[in-house]
């Protein structure tokens, strides 16, 4: 199992993004929502992170909070599954206004990354 979350797998087009907030639906599980959007002939799934600078107006805080909800989706993306040769483009934004513990935050992600799981199939 490849736990590593390399360039390739890493949400950067704001193009895709546009569209991910456009046509994409979304799943919430407190203290994160999460924007997707399946899309067919992707090597991988894609992902990027969101800290509103409302909420944390220090940049050193919201860059922590980031890093830990990359760390969380790097333990967890094998829970997603690829069914039908379909791959999701996802956006996880962090919606809490206090800077959460790591396992709240892990908790979330698997219950999130779950639900997506079944949406697919």
């Amino acid at each position: 199992m490849n736990q590593k979350f390399p360039k390739t797998q890493k949400l950067k087009s704001a193009k895709t993004i546009e569209n991910l907030f456009l046509e994409g639906k979304t799943h919430s599980k407190f203290p994160i929502k999460v924007f997707f959007l399946p899309k067919e002939n992707l090597e991988n799934h894609l992902a990027a992170f969101a800290v509103p600078k409302r909420n944390f107006k220090s940049a050193v805080e919201r860059n922590r909070v980031k890093r830990q909800l990359r760390e969380a989706y790097r333990l967890n993306k094998h829970l997603l599954k690829e069914i039908h040769g379909k791959k999701f483009v996802m956006l996880f934004l962090f919606l809490g206004k206090v800077k959460p513990q790591y396992a709240e935050l892990d908790k979330a992600m698997v219950k999130l990354l779950k639900k997506l799981g079944y949406e697919n199939s």
